[in-house]
């Protein structure tokens, strides 16, 4: 099917758009993300019953919807649209066995894909764009010295939340960073997203499975429990940066190619509140953000926070053996929580 037969079935798609309200640029840009992270890589040769065939056809009605989404987003997304063009071509070959074809439309629609998204992104390879060593148009060679390839990345320091640039090798994934602001010491774990799995458990509380690729190629499997509200939104082929303090207590993720974060807030470490209250009880959510927005932000906060992480289970030991405690604490956090509420 040729570009102008699919720009027909997409106009035919944007009349039917036209009464909807438009969903905004964000909501775009996640959607055709999610999109990008489910093409298939064509065949290398033809086969009967292939699956990537079946794939690309399932694909093809949300390209088309994309398509009609980014001509109403107009210049804003430019980019974008000839990145879909160029996807909506291949999966249109894949899809009708056209392998010879495909394979070259697919390679087009990869680089279009990464100049579109290139702005998105918090972070670069210095290899990128590098010139080639031989010319097969001038016939002509040049020296490369292959300096190591650098990755260079904005990251957000765990303690004080600000971002920074920093040069990362892709060897190795642990990098242990200095923050160029507050001078605090934290650890991120750099790796490429292959899958996640978000199972819940319980109001307000999920566990989250990435599996992970670094960029030297080993696989892993990073897991955690997270209380905060919100989840991270993160597709197949996203950096992920995973931000520890120097403890080793994982504080955030970061997605570094749409930028978004996850401050991760630990279940269970609200000690005495726990017992006051309950597992479930919203007072703790109002707690556990008051931590991780506004005492982990300061050296003395953080140091109450270590202070109470060592004395907080013997604490609520003692306030769960006596029960006029335990309602004392639970009326004295109710006057506070509300003002705790307002500040976090």
């Amino acid at each position: 099917m040729e570009l102008e037969e699919l720009r027909a079935r997409a106009k035919a798609r944007l009349r039917l758009l036209a009464a909807q309200p438009n969903d905004g640029l964000d909501a775009f840009h996640r959607d055709t993300l999610a999109f990008f992270s489910r093409v298939p890589e064509p065949p290398l040769y033809r086969r009967r019953d292939d699956p990537s065939r079946a794939q690309a056809r399932a694909l093809l009605e949300e390209a088309e919807v994309l398509l009609a989404r980014s001509w109403r987003l107009g210049t804003e997304v430019l980019t974008f649209t000839a990145a879909i063009e160029g996807h909506f071509v291949a999966l249109s070959l894949m899809a009708e066995g056209r392998v010879e074809a495909a394979e070259p439309a697919w390679h087009d629609a990869l680089h279009r894909e990464r100049e579109a998204t290139a702005p998105l992104r918090l972070w670069s390879r210095t290899d990128e764009g590098r010139p080639t060593v031989f010319d097969p148009q001038t016939r002509r060679s040049r020296f490369d010295p292959r300096p190591e390839a650098q990755v260079e990345a904005k990251l957000v320091c765990p303690s004080c939340r600000k971002v920074g640039p920093f040069s990362l090798s892709p060897r190795i994934a642990s990098h242990e960073l200095k923050c160029l602001h507050c001078a605090g010491l934290f650890v991120a774990y750099v790796a490429e997203l292959r899958s996640l799995e978000v199972q819940p458990l319980g109001r307000s509380r999920r566990r989250y499975h990435f599996r992970v690729e670094e960029l030297a190629g080993a696989q892993t499997l990073v897991e955690f429990d997270d209380s905060a509200p919100g989840e991270l939104g993160a597709s197949k082929r996203d950096l992920l940066a995973f931000l520890y303090a120097p403890q080793g207590v994982l504080r955030g993720v970061l997605n570094l190619n749409t930028s978004r974060v996850l401050w991760v807030s630990q279940p269970g470490s609200c000690f005495v509140a726990t017992v006051a209250f309950g597992e479930d009880a919203p007072e703790l959510d109002t707690l556990r953000a008051f931590r991780d927005r506004v005492l982990t932000r300061s050296g003395p906060g953080r140091a109450f926070i270590g202070w109470y992480y060592r004395e907080g289970p013997a604490l609520a030991g003692s306030v769960q053996a006596r029960p006029w405690l335990r309602a004392a604490t639970r009326g004295a956090l109710r006057l506070v929580v509300p003002f705790l509420e307002k500040i976090a």
